[in-house]
């Protein structure tokens, strides 16, 4: 009834499923848990999109291709080619060079 609360935080992250953060307990997904091998690709990815930014004054450009086929994927462009304009371009280099461009 009296444990310290670094104690108690030890004991809680120490059984893996809650962790003390901000001031509050929250429920965590346990690092030994088989689900983090269905989100690790998924994390993975968005970190190499992340990396892959390119920032001009106000503006970015990224692009990544789909796992499936790197010949495939899409592009985006804000205000780093062409100024105040949001573009978003979908790529298809298989067989021959298809490019679908939405402005907005």
């Amino acid at each position: 009834m009296h444990i310290p609360y670094e104690l108690l935080h030890k004991i809680l992250e120490y059984y893996g499923r809650i962790k003390y953060k901000n001031g509050r307990y929250i429920n965590i997904i346990h690092k030994h848990d088989e689900r983090y091998n269905r989100i690790f690709p998924i994390i993975t990815k968005k970190l190499e999109i992340i990396k892959r930014i390119e920032f001009d004054g106000a503006g970015f450009y990224f692009a990544f291709s789909f796992d499936i086929c790197n010949s495939v994927g899409l592009a985006y462009d804000y205000n780093f080619s062409q100024e105040n304009q949001f573009e978003i371009c979908y790529y298809d280099f298989r067989y021959n060079i298809t490019q679908i461009r939405t402005y907005l």
